[in-house]
Protein backbone atom coordinates (compact mmCIF):
# COMPACT_ATOMS: atom_id res chain seq x y z
CA UNK A 1 0.00 0.00 0.00
CA UNK A 2 1.49 3.32 -0.82
CA UNK A 3 2.18 5.75 1.90
CA UNK A 4 0.00 8.85 1.65
CA UNK A 5 1.59 10.71 4.37
CA UNK A 6 5.35 9.40 3.54
CA UNK A 7 4.47 10.62 -0.10
CA UNK A 8 3.09 14.00 0.93
CA UNK A 9 6.40 14.67 2.60
CA UNK A 10 9.18 13.47 -0.23
CA UNK A 11 7.01 15.63 -3.14
CA UNK A 12 8.48 18.93 -2.97
CA UNK A 13 6.62 20.10 -6.09
CA UNK A 14 3.37 21.45 -5.31
CA UNK A 15 1.91 20.38 -8.73
CA UNK A 16 2.94 16.74 -8.47
CA UNK A 17 1.88 16.45 -5.94
CA UNK A 18 -1.35 17.93 -6.38
CA UNK A 19 -1.41 15.76 -9.89
CA UNK A 20 -0.57 12.68 -8.12
CA UNK A 21 -3.25 13.20 -5.74
CA UNK A 22 -6.18 13.67 -8.18
CA UNK A 23 -4.86 9.88 -9.76
CA UNK A 24 -5.26 8.38 -6.29
CA UNK A 25 -8.78 9.80 -5.80
CA UNK A 26 -8.05 11.91 -3.19
CA UNK A 27 -8.72 15.69 -2.56
CA UNK A 28 -6.27 18.63 -2.38
CA UNK A 29 -7.85 20.03 0.37
CA UNK A 30 -7.80 16.94 2.42
CA UNK A 31 -3.64 16.24 2.19
CA UNK A 32 -3.15 20.38 2.79
CA UNK A 33 -5.75 20.46 6.07
CA UNK A 34 -3.10 17.96 7.20
CA UNK A 35 -0.20 19.24 6.56
CA UNK A 36 -0.78 22.56 8.07
CA UNK A 37 -1.37 20.49 11.48
CA UNK A 38 1.46 18.24 11.36
CA UNK A 39 2.64 19.04 14.99
CA UNK A 40 -0.28 17.35 16.48
CA UNK A 41 1.55 14.22 15.26
CA UNK A 42 4.72 12.62 15.74
CA UNK A 43 7.19 13.05 13.35
CA UNK A 44 4.63 15.24 11.59
CA UNK A 45 2.94 11.80 10.01
CA UNK A 46 -0.71 11.22 10.25
CA UNK A 47 -1.94 8.01 10.77
CA UNK A 48 -2.40 5.59 7.65
CA UNK A 49 -5.36 3.76 6.85
CA UNK A 50 -4.41 -0.16 5.94
CA UNK A 51 -7.88 -1.17 5.79
CA UNK A 52 -9.31 0.80 2.12
CA UNK A 53 -12.86 0.89 3.29
CA UNK A 54 -12.31 3.07 5.98
CA UNK A 55 -11.24 5.97 3.47
CA UNK A 56 -14.80 6.12 2.06
CA UNK A 57 -16.15 9.88 2.22
CA UNK A 58 -13.42 10.68 5.14
CA UNK A 59 -12.14 14.44 5.42
CA UNK A 60 -9.32 15.90 7.57
CA UNK A 61 -10.10 18.65 9.44
CA UNK A 62 -6.89 20.89 11.36
CA UNK A 63 -9.09 22.13 14.11
CA UNK A 64 -7.28 25.04 16.62
CA UNK A 65 -5.05 22.46 18.96
CA UNK A 66 -5.73 19.04 17.50
CA UNK A 67 -6.34 17.73 13.93
CA UNK A 68 -9.44 15.19 12.64
CA UNK A 69 -10.06 12.59 10.30
CA UNK A 70 -13.83 12.95 10.38
CA UNK A 71 -16.09 9.96 8.45
CA UNK A 72 -18.90 10.95 6.18
CA UNK A 73 -20.42 7.21 6.59
CA UNK A 74 -20.87 7.02 10.83
CA UNK A 75 -20.95 10.53 11.11
CA UNK A 76 -18.61 10.63 14.08
CA UNK A 77 -14.53 11.06 13.76
CA UNK A 78 -12.13 7.97 13.23
CA UNK A 79 -9.85 9.55 15.57
CA UNK A 80 -8.90 12.93 16.90
CA UNK A 81 -4.95 13.57 17.18
CA UNK A 82 -3.42 16.28 20.18
CA UNK A 83 0.34 16.94 21.08
CA UNK A 84 0.05 17.82 24.95
CA UNK A 85 3.19 19.19 26.50
CA UNK A 86 3.17 20.76 30.34
CA UNK A 87 2.68 24.58 29.22
CA UNK A 88 -0.57 23.40 27.06
CA UNK A 89 -1.72 21.74 30.28
CA UNK A 90 -1.30 24.98 32.62
CA UNK A 91 -2.78 27.05 30.21
CA UNK A 92 -6.05 24.49 30.19
CA UNK A 93 -6.17 24.71 33.88
CA UNK A 94 -7.07 28.73 33.74
CA UNK A 95 -10.26 28.00 31.37
CA UNK A 96 -13.48 26.83 33.25
CA UNK A 97 -15.80 25.11 30.71
CA UNK A 98 -17.96 26.40 28.47
CA UNK A 99 -20.25 23.96 27.13
CA UNK A 100 -20.84 24.92 23.38
CA UNK A 101 -21.42 21.91 21.30
CA UNK A 102 -22.41 22.71 17.67
CA UNK A 103 -22.42 21.05 14.15
CA UNK A 104 -19.28 21.16 11.93
CA UNK A 105 -19.54 23.99 9.28
CA UNK A 106 -16.65 23.01 7.42
CA UNK A 107 -18.37 19.83 6.38
CA UNK A 108 -20.89 18.98 3.61
CA UNK A 109 -24.23 18.96 5.39
CA UNK A 110 -24.72 15.76 4.08
CA UNK A 111 -22.32 14.51 5.98
CA UNK A 112 -22.41 16.58 9.47
CA UNK A 113 -23.94 15.43 12.52
CA UNK A 114 -26.47 17.64 13.76
CA UNK A 115 -27.64 17.96 17.58
CA UNK A 116 -30.77 16.85 17.01
CA UNK A 117 -29.11 13.18 16.60
CA UNK A 118 -27.96 12.91 19.91
CA UNK A 119 -31.36 14.43 21.64
CA UNK A 120 -33.16 11.68 23.97
CA UNK A 121 -31.06 8.57 22.46
CA UNK A 122 -29.48 8.12 25.97
CA UNK A 123 -25.64 8.50 24.83
CA UNK A 124 -23.56 11.54 25.72
CA UNK A 125 -21.76 13.70 23.15
CA UNK A 126 -18.75 12.10 23.78
CA UNK A 127 -15.84 14.25 23.04
CA UNK A 128 -12.08 12.34 21.38
CA UNK A 129 -9.64 15.57 22.45
CA UNK A 130 -11.29 16.40 25.58
CA UNK A 131 -12.27 20.19 26.27
CA UNK A 132 -10.12 19.70 29.61
CA UNK A 133 -6.96 19.54 27.39
CA UNK A 134 -7.73 23.17 25.94
CA UNK A 135 -5.30 26.07 26.07
CA UNK A 136 -7.68 28.48 24.81
CA UNK A 137 -11.51 29.85 24.30
CA UNK A 138 -10.79 29.04 20.46
CA UNK A 139 -9.86 25.43 21.37
CA UNK A 140 -11.98 25.07 23.68
CA UNK A 141 -14.77 25.83 20.96
CA UNK A 142 -13.56 23.95 18.35
CA UNK A 143 -13.42 20.20 20.72
CA UNK A 144 -17.17 20.67 21.15
CA UNK A 145 -17.90 20.43 17.23
CA UNK A 146 -19.58 17.47 16.56
CA UNK A 147 -16.55 16.66 13.91
CA UNK A 148 -14.73 15.86 17.51
CA UNK A 149 -18.02 13.82 19.03
CA UNK A 150 -19.17 10.41 18.82
CA UNK A 151 -22.07 8.80 20.94
CA UNK A 152 -20.77 7.28 24.26
CA UNK A 153 -22.21 5.13 26.51
CA UNK A 154 -22.84 7.50 29.91
CA UNK A 155 -21.09 5.49 32.23
CA UNK A 156 -17.76 5.04 30.24
CA UNK A 157 -17.98 8.78 29.54
CA UNK A 158 -18.61 9.79 33.18
CA UNK A 159 -16.40 7.58 34.80
CA UNK A 160 -13.76 5.30 32.46
CA UNK A 161 -12.82 8.19 29.98
CA UNK A 162 -13.07 10.14 32.46
CA UNK A 163 -10.02 8.85 34.72
CA UNK A 164 -8.55 7.65 31.41
CA UNK A 165 -8.26 11.79 30.57
CA UNK A 166 -7.13 12.56 33.63
CA UNK A 167 -3.76 9.49 33.52
CA UNK A 168 -2.96 11.15 29.97
CA UNK A 169 -2.43 14.25 31.15
CA UNK A 170 -0.62 12.74 34.65
CA UNK A 171 1.39 10.90 31.95
CA UNK A 172 2.56 14.30 30.30
CA UNK A 173 2.93 16.23 33.82
CA UNK A 174 5.41 13.35 34.62
CA UNK A 175 6.97 12.76 30.92
CA UNK A 176 7.00 16.42 29.63
CA UNK A 177 5.46 15.72 26.37
CA UNK A 178 3.04 12.76 25.18
CA UNK A 179 1.15 12.88 21.69
CA UNK A 180 -2.53 11.02 21.66
CA UNK A 181 -4.49 9.53 19.15
CA UNK A 182 -8.34 8.96 20.65
CA UNK A 183 -10.73 7.62 18.15
CA UNK A 184 -13.36 4.98 17.90
CA UNK A 185 -14.04 1.58 16.46
CA UNK A 186 -16.88 -0.60 14.91
CA UNK A 187 -15.69 -3.82 15.56
CA UNK A 188 -19.58 -5.74 16.16
CA UNK A 189 -21.35 -7.07 13.14
CA UNK A 190 -24.53 -5.13 14.11
CA UNK A 191 -23.82 -1.34 14.27
CA UNK A 192 -26.38 0.60 16.13
CA UNK A 193 -27.05 4.21 14.92
CA UNK A 194 -28.84 7.63 16.20
CA UNK A 195 -31.84 8.76 14.40
CA UNK A 196 -30.79 6.28 11.07
CA UNK A 197 -28.07 8.43 10.79
CA UNK A 198 -24.87 8.34 13.38
CA UNK A 199 -23.41 5.20 13.85
CA UNK A 200 -22.92 4.31 17.67
CA UNK A 201 -19.16 2.56 17.63
CA UNK A 202 -18.40 -0.47 20.03
CA UNK A 203 -15.39 0.44 21.18
CA UNK A 204 -13.13 3.87 22.18
CA UNK A 205 -9.66 3.82 22.13
CA UNK A 206 -6.53 6.45 23.49
CA UNK A 207 -3.16 5.88 22.19
CA UNK A 208 -0.20 7.56 24.23
CA UNK A 209 3.26 7.92 22.43
CA UNK A 210 5.91 9.03 25.20
CA UNK A 211 8.74 10.72 23.09
CA UNK A 212 11.12 10.83 26.74
CA UNK A 213 10.71 6.80 26.78
CA UNK A 214 10.09 5.82 23.47
CA UNK A 215 7.34 4.00 24.55
CA UNK A 216 3.85 3.59 23.43
CA UNK A 217 0.38 1.88 24.68
CA UNK A 218 -3.41 1.97 23.88
CA UNK A 219 -6.58 2.27 26.06
CA UNK A 220 -9.00 0.44 24.22
CA UNK A 221 -12.38 0.06 26.14
CA UNK A 222 -15.87 -1.22 24.96
CA UNK A 223 -18.30 1.53 24.40
CA UNK A 224 -20.92 -0.02 27.37
CA UNK A 225 -21.55 0.09 31.21
CA UNK A 226 -19.40 -2.81 31.76
CA UNK A 227 -16.25 -0.84 32.98
CA UNK A 228 -13.48 -3.08 30.84
CA UNK A 229 -10.67 -2.05 29.90
CA UNK A 230 -7.64 -3.56 27.99
CA UNK A 231 -4.31 -1.91 27.49
CA UNK A 232 -3.05 -3.18 24.49
CA UNK A 233 0.13 -2.41 22.31
CA UNK A 234 -0.39 -0.10 19.00
CA UNK A 235 0.29 -3.26 16.52
CA UNK A 236 -2.82 -5.07 18.28
CA UNK A 237 -4.42 -1.64 17.70
CA UNK A 238 -3.64 -1.62 13.94
CA UNK A 239 -5.21 -5.10 13.80
CA UNK A 240 -8.62 -4.19 15.11
CA UNK A 241 -9.29 -1.00 13.89
CA UNK A 242 -7.86 -1.11 10.03
CA UNK A 243 -5.84 2.18 11.38
CA UNK A 244 -1.42 2.68 11.76
CA UNK A 245 -2.46 5.59 14.36
CA UNK A 246 1.73 6.20 14.48
CA UNK A 247 3.39 5.15 11.78
CA UNK A 248 6.72 6.93 12.68
CA UNK A 249 7.23 4.53 15.63
CA UNK A 250 9.51 1.91 15.38
CA UNK A 251 8.55 -1.30 15.04
CA UNK A 252 9.55 -2.38 18.37
CA UNK A 253 7.86 0.24 20.85
CA UNK A 254 4.57 -0.73 18.36
CA UNK A 255 4.51 -4.43 19.28
CA UNK A 256 5.38 -3.84 23.31
CA UNK A 257 2.38 -2.13 25.52
CA UNK A 258 3.35 0.53 27.94
CA UNK A 259 1.52 -0.12 31.36
CA UNK A 260 -0.22 2.60 31.35
CA UNK A 261 -2.00 3.93 34.53
CA UNK A 262 -5.66 3.67 34.67
CA UNK A 263 -6.30 7.01 36.44
CA UNK A 264 -4.01 9.70 37.46
CA UNK A 265 -1.03 8.79 40.22
CA UNK A 266 -0.77 5.47 39.75
CA UNK A 267 2.59 3.73 39.33
CA UNK A 268 3.60 3.04 35.65
CA UNK A 269 6.98 1.41 34.28
CA UNK A 270 8.96 4.33 35.96
CA UNK A 271 11.28 2.94 38.36
CA UNK A 272 11.42 4.72 41.65
CA UNK A 273 14.15 6.95 43.03
CA UNK A 274 15.36 4.58 46.19
CA UNK A 275 14.94 5.97 49.57
CA UNK A 276 17.70 7.76 51.86
CA UNK A 277 17.47 7.23 55.60
CA UNK A 278 18.44 10.12 57.28
CA UNK A 279 22.56 10.33 58.77
CA UNK A 280 21.10 10.21 62.33
CA UNK A 281 18.98 6.98 61.44
CA UNK A 282 22.58 5.57 60.33
CA UNK A 283 24.23 6.67 63.27
CA UNK A 284 21.25 4.79 65.43
CA UNK A 285 21.07 1.35 63.68
CA UNK A 286 25.51 1.46 64.47
CA UNK A 287 24.85 1.64 68.00
CA UNK A 288 22.27 -1.21 68.02
CA UNK A 289 24.70 -3.19 66.11
CA UNK A 290 27.37 -2.80 68.49
CA UNK A 291 25.32 -2.84 71.87
CA UNK A 292 24.02 -6.66 70.18
CA UNK A 293 27.45 -7.26 69.34
CA UNK A 294 28.58 -6.34 72.83
CA UNK A 295 25.64 -8.81 74.20
CA UNK A 296 26.33 -11.94 71.70
CA UNK A 297 30.42 -11.42 73.19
Amino acid sequence: MISFSRLKYGCKNSAMMAALLVTMGITQTHADDLTQCSQSFYGGVYPEFTNIKLKKDTQALCMDGFAVMYSGVSRTPLWSAEHLDRTRLQQAKQIDREDSFHEESKLPKSARASLSDYSGSGYDRGHLAPNANMANRSQQYDSFSLANIAPQSPRNNRYIWRNIESATRYLTQQYGEVYTITGVAFADKKTKQLANRVLVPSHFFKAVYIPATNQAGVYYAPNDESERIDVISIDELTTKIGIDVLPMLDSQSKSQAFDLPLKAGESTDTPEAPVEEPEWMLFVWAILEWLIAQLQA
